[in-house]
């Protein structure tokens, strides 16, 4: 009877503590507060509101995926009454102990929770942002992720989590666009150790990695810790232009930094959108420091643009002669200048593996011939000079709106308003991102001219990928092809008002730079116009073009061409279209145009980005 009398004592009090602390969440209006729908998940929208996981067995109550209330009552109940739970949902009793710290929950041992965080603690973590790779629809925009920097081991044994889309081998990458813009994936965190992003990014993607060091507490890196482990074999509908690795970084990060982390300005996220909210005034305390992790391909650029003339012929001569002459070219060289050929070619046949998927049987004996002879040298390192690239934060930003006065040859005076969603042409400042390159994605234009006095859609450019490719050593296999892509809507021709089509156009060619500043192409173009899908007008003809920066704040471009009508060769157009952009600013740009289609248009444009 005495223990009776204990039991029932003991199941009094807790369910004491249970009422208070409901009561207590009442008081405090717990299921309106900001952090706790960052817990569930939870997303007011237009229509409805609800939570983005779509795993039942993520909530505690059965209505908890789309009223919060209910959700925070079911937890506060099971902490009490299956203690138990508490080991599924760490952050959430975290959380409730910070925001009511005079109720005492009941302890629960949770063995593997403990485990996961022994294994996983650190007192640093960094965002990791993955320029973008034009390979790859899924990787065009970037990627970011989150590191856990271990700083008393190596680097490559750090544990990352990152979130993405479960893509079935199966999907093409025309299914993967489809799917991943109607939400027809779905998307979860994944662990992996730093060393598989390090090869799949910097080695065999070849794509540069910028790592921004937070400066959060033990106690934020802890609950950041705790609510992944809540976010294990859970899923949330993707979606490729907002649910994406950067809005759901974010998000996870808003638990820890109180400060907003996505675009207020905008409905869809790009991966640099966190790096630029991360560098923002007030949110700007919290990078302690930028680290720059320069891809295979970088490696190679920074030692080349580091020899001096008669060591870059070195390198020339022996990837150009056969290998018996490799030994004769590399000892007419002291020394140092032997170490840093050597040290150059075993970055080059590492770049040229990756991006042939393997050498020839004679780049493989080369670079063994050439990694023996380094045996024989003096055992000192070289000390190369690190790169100095502006990191991502420096570029513009993506989104643009841009206001021109125009005239045009055949009906005079105009005005264009033009918005662009994503993300950077040629001529913006394109810090991080791929050298001579442009990526754009719903570029809207609206034309207003004196002679109708009414506005009317012009252009509307679907995508516009343009990869100039240029080599920065001039060596053999490093370039490839310059090419373009693009579809959309368009005027056939400038001296039309309404007179647009639909279109599908690129080019395929050769690029040179004749300098640091200046890349230039010559390449076949073509281009299928067509009002409906039973007719099509199809042409195709030279171009050239190029891109030349004098200053930070000076930059033009030009590309001219000539169309011919495949099914009439006898007719062909020509055009042209030259750019200048004036200033060096993140926020806004001033620039002047000339197009020439049938007649010339004059234009000057005011862009601003956010």
């Amino acid at each position: 009877m005495f223990f009776c009398i204990i039991s029932n004592v003991s199941y009094s009090q807790e369910k004491d503590q249970l009422d208070n602390a409901l009561l207590k969440s009442k008081e405090l209006n717990l299921e309106l507060h900001v952090k706790w729908h960052s817990l569930i998940h939870y997303e007011r929208g237009i229509l409805s509101s609800s939570s983005s996981v779509t795993n039942q067995e993520f909530f505690l109550s059965s209505q908890g995926q789309q009223k919060p209330q209910e959700e925070l009552r079911a937890t506060i109940s099971a902490f009490f009454n299956y203690p138990e739970s508490q080991c599924r949902f760490p952050a959430r009793l975290m959380w409730l102990k910070s925001v009511m710290p005079n109720i005492q929950f009941p302890k629960a041992n949770c063995p593997e929770y403990h485990s996961f965080m022994n294994s996983f603690r650190t007192n640093s973590i960094s965002v990791v942002y993955a320029s973008g790779y034009l390979g790859n629809p899924a990787s065009m925009y970037g990627h970011v992720l989150l590191k856990f920097n271990d700083l008393s081991s190596n680097e490559l044994l750090d544990n990352t989590y990152s979130y993405g889309a479960t893509v079935l081998d199966s999907d093409n990458k025309l299914t993967y666009i489809y799917k991943g813009i109607t939400g027809g994936y779905q998307g979860h965190f994944a662990n992996q150790k730093y060393h598989h992003q390090n090869l799949t990014y910097n080695e065999s993607e070849l794509r540069d990695l910028w790592e921004y060091r937070l400066k959060l507490t033990q106690y934020d890196i802890d609950f950041l810790l705790a609510h992944l482990w809540e976010l294990e074999n859970t899923s949330m509908t993707y979606y490729f232009f907002k649910q994406n690795c950067g809005y759901q970084l974010a998000r996870l990060l808003e638990l820890v930094i109180d400060k907003p982390l996505l675009a207020p300005t905008k409905i869809w996220v790009m991966p640099y959108d966190l790096i630029m909210m991360l560098n923002q005034p007030e949110t700007i305390k919290y990078v302690e420091k930028v680290i720059y992790h320069g891809s295979r391909q970088e490696d190679l650029y920074n030692r080349f643009n580091q020899l001096n003339h008669e060591e870059k012929m070195c390198v020339e001569s022996i990837i150009k002669h056969p290998q018996e002459e490799t030994l004769r070219i590399l000892r007419s060289l002291d020394e140092e200048s032997a170490k840093k050929v050597i040290d150059t070619m075993y970055d080059y046949y590492a770049f040229i593996e990756v991006k042939h998927d393997g050498l020839s049987d004679e780049q493989v004996s080369k670079r063994k011939q050439l990694l023996t002879e380094r045996f024989y040298l003096p055992e000192e390192q070289l000390k190369w000079k690190k790169t100095n690239k502006q990191p991502p934060h420096m570029a513009q930003n993506t989104a643009m709106i841009q206001l021109s006065p125009l005239y045009n040859e055949s009906y005079g005076n105009g005005a264009m308003v033009r918005f662009r969603a994503n993300y950077y042409d040629l001529l913006n400042l394109n810090a991080a991102r791929i050298p001579y390159s442009e990526l754009k994605t719903f570029d809207l234009s609206l034309l207003y001219t004196e002679e109708q006095k009414l506005w009317s859609v012009r252009e509307l450019v679907l995508f516009n990928i343009i990869n100039l490719s240029v080599s920065k050593t001039g060596l053999a296999e490093d370039a490839s092809h310059a090419w373009a892509l693009g579809a959309g809507y368009k005027p056939t021709s400038l001296s039309c008002i309404d007179c647009s089509d639909m279109y599908v156009n690129g080019f395929l060619g050769e690029s040179l730079s004749l300098s640091d500043n200046f890349a230039g192409y010559v390449a076949l173009a073509g281009e299928i116009q067509f009002s409906d899908l039973s007719s099509s007008n199809v042409k195709s003809g030279p171009e050239i073009g190029g891109v030349l920066t004098l200053a930070p704040f000076w930059k033009t471009s030009l590309k001219i061409g000539s169309y011919y009508d495949l099914s009439n060769l006898a007719e062909h157009e020509n055009y042209l279209k030259w750019e200048q952009r004036f200033f060096e600013n993140r926020n806004f740009d001033f620039r002047i145009s000339v197009r020439y289609d049938d007649v010339f248009e004059y234009a000057i444009n005011f862009s601003t980005y956010w």
